[in-house]
């Protein structure tokens, strides 16, 4: 059986949760909310990394990544019955979804959705939402942008 390409040495990129470039501040965690959603700023809370729930004032612990083996069917989510540890980024460039309706701009301050709802740990351009620290560099694909966290 033949394959449309040969051996490629680098995973391909597919939405949020990706790192960019060679310079990052990737920090693991062993204890972690079960199904983190990969692609979105989490907190942390009392030593384990976690959703945004709409806590007020939550201390936003970075992006979640994705694992590159894990398998693209098991969703943007982390399993903690399945995975021991989880990666999330706290300096460098990353890609993050992007709350629908939001018009970032390039070099735009990044926040964080926390309303205690489905958009929480989203990246939004609204001044009244968390401050991350980011910025957003580019578009990727429709809601969603690269960003550097500093």
């Amino acid at each position: 059986m033949a394959f449309a390409t040969g051996q490629l040495n680098d995973p391909q990129v597919i939405g949020a949760g990706e790192r960019y470039g060679a310079v990052q501040v990737i920090l693991s965690a062993i204890v972690f909310e079960n199904l983190l959603k990969v692609g979105r700023f989490a907190k942390l809370a009392a030593g384990s990394i976690d959703n945004m729930d709409g806590i007020a004032a939550p201390v936003i612990a970075g992006v979640v990544l994705r694992n590159p083996a894990a398998p693209v069917e098991s969703g943007a989510t982390i399993d903690n019955t399945i995975y021991s540890q989880m990666d999330y980024m706290r300096e460098g460039l990353a890609t993050v979804d992007v709350k629908a309706g939001q018009t970032p701009v390039q070099f735009g301050a990044v926040y964080a959705s926390n309303a205690g709802d489905a958009n929480d740990g989203l990246a939004t351009a609204t001044g009244t939402d968390i401050a991350t620290g980011a910025e957003f560099i580019q578009e990727i694909k429709p809601n969603v942008w690269l960003v550097r966290l500093k």
